[in-house]
């Protein structure tokens, strides 16, 4: 049997060069590449560029329709860091760096060389300063930094990621941790801690604004967290160590009266009283007045019902 069997259509249309579907050029790999394994005997070519090694960088993890875990690099915007010498907060970024360099020593006494960080303290005091200086120099260390959103995706990116990338750093920021145990539960929270998949060479980085309403399995228990600090308002060292660093040129006169009339008054509060004064032209003393009510108060609905038409409940 021959092409000739099938009749002269056939023949006509085996001389006409067919044009391959649009996808098949836009899954097609350019040179080389290499291939996926689905089961024992099933593979597929990677259709897109396989990599070694994550860039460096600030990643939040979710899982797609498979179950698989995707890691979405985020772009690192802050304001200037500023670190305040001899202060809590600068103490405790000195013992973090230190940390990555003790890998031999924990192993030496049958350690996996990780550690946990839980900050607590009122808003505006600086502990998403610390998170982001932590944040800043593992990155520059070329390591990794994940943002706890569940915490089973990122029990389950972190054993992919050790999978592929066994001693690189890693940082497990858990920003508002009450928050996340509220939405996920603590199994969820505790099986990351010190479930079967532990991890070496991380660091778990925690804040809270209310510790009373975390477990004491969490608050009390090391190798969860092995220090939890408390951050306070800034002290006068720290205020002035800042108002250093935000407003140039202001003479003697002029920065003890920033530093006297902030008294109390957190790190947030102080990079608003700058901004507004300095930035946007307004009256020092209306600022700080401004900042302090804002410090102690409380917006509430109660303030315009009335006049908006509407009743307590349970009133008329």
């Amino acid at each position: 049997m021959n092409l000739d069997d099938f009749g002269t259509v056939a023949a006509a249309a085996s001389r006409r060069r067919r044009r391959a579907p649009a996808w098949v050029g836009s899954k097609a790999p350019a040179v080389g590449g290499r291939w996926v394994r689905l089961g024992r005997r099933t593979y597929y070519g990677a259709r897109r560029e396989t990599r070694q090694r994550l860039p460096a960088g600030l990643y939040t993890l979710e899982r797609d329709h498979e179950g698989d875990v995707i890691f979405e690099r985020r772009d690192l915007e802050v304001d200037a860091l500023v670190r305040f010498p001899g202060s809590i907060a600068d103490q405790l970024l000195r013992e973090i760096e230190a940390f990555w360099s003790l890998a031999p020593a924990f192993a030496e006494h049958g350690f996996l060389h990780r550690r946990g960080y839980l900050l607590y303290g009122p808003h505006g005091c600086g502990k998403s300063s610390i998170v982001r200086q932590v944040i800043h120099d593992v990155v520059q260390r070329d390591g990794v930094v994940l943002v706890c959103g569940a915490p089973a995706v990122l029990t389950r990116g972190l054993v992919v990621l050790r999978r592929i990338e066994p001693v690189r750093p890693v940082v497990c920021v858990l920003e508002d941790i009450d928050a996340i145990v509220a939405a996920h539960g603590d199994e969820e929270l505790l099986s990351l801690l010190d479930g079967e998949s532990q991890v070496d060479h991380v660091l778990n980085l925690a804040t809270t604004n209310y510790p009373e309403q975390l477990d004491r399995r969490f608050v009390a228990r090391p190798r969860r967290f092995d220090r939890v600090v408390r951050i306070d308002a800034a002290d006068e060292h720290t205020r002035r160590s800042y108002l250093v660093t935000k407003l140039p040129g202001a003479d003697a006169a002029e920065l003890e009266r920033w530093v006297v009339a902030t008294e109390g008054l957190s790190l947030a509060a102080l990079a608003e009283a700058v901004i507004s004064v300095r930035c946007l032209g307004n009256a020092f003393e209306e600022t700080i007045a401004l900042l302090r009510r804002m410090s102690t108060g409380r917006a509430s609905s109660r303030e315009f019902a009335a006049g908006a038409g509407f009743a307590a409940p349970g009133r008329p």
